[in-house]
């Protein structure tokens, strides 16, 4: 008897508190959603791995036919927080994107985007021949100025 007056009584509570706030007192809350982002291999060594991390792909109805990536290395056998950014935000096309990638397999790891959301807004403020003027158009580490091997 004790539990069903209980049951009564909490929900009169929530209807109350539900009339109070115009609606369900149950809020929904939407997951955040991780950047939708890949990696590509760009070198590996006994020793280091570089990496691009592809944040943005090319949008043919936003005119932007390029990927957008930020470029990591990491000594191998290290914790994930001991990491160097040689390239904060890096345009390139779909052809230096496929010559820049390995086909071998390394551990890789995503770090938060906020330098490259500031770098890709700022390249997307830029005029238009200034954007196209610093599309890498040959392979990742070349344009960063990076040896493939290491």
């Amino acid at each position: 008897m004790a539990s069903a007056r209980m049951r009564t009584g909490l929900g009169a509570v929530l209807a109350a508190a539900s009339a109070l706030l115009g609606g369900s007192v149950l809020a929904h809350a939407e997951a955040a959603k991780p950047p939708a982002a890949s990696t590509v291999i760009l070198s590996l060594s006994p020793r280091t791995v570089r990496w691009a991390t592809v944040y943005k792909v090319p949008d043919t109805a936003g005119h932007d036919p390029y990927y957008h990536v930020e470029v990591i290395e990491e000594e191998r056998h290290t914790p994930p927080w001991q990491f160097k950014r040689l390239a904060v935000h890096i345009v390139v096309t779909s052809e230096a994107l496929e010559r820049s990638r390995l086909e071998q397999k390394a551990k890789t790891y995503i770090y938060k985007d906020i330098e490259f959301r500031i770098a890709y807004q700022a390249w997307r403020e830029l005029s238009q021949a200034q954007r196209e003027a610093v599309v890498c158009r040959t392979a990742i580490l070349e344009c960063i100025g990076e040896p493939d091997s290491m």
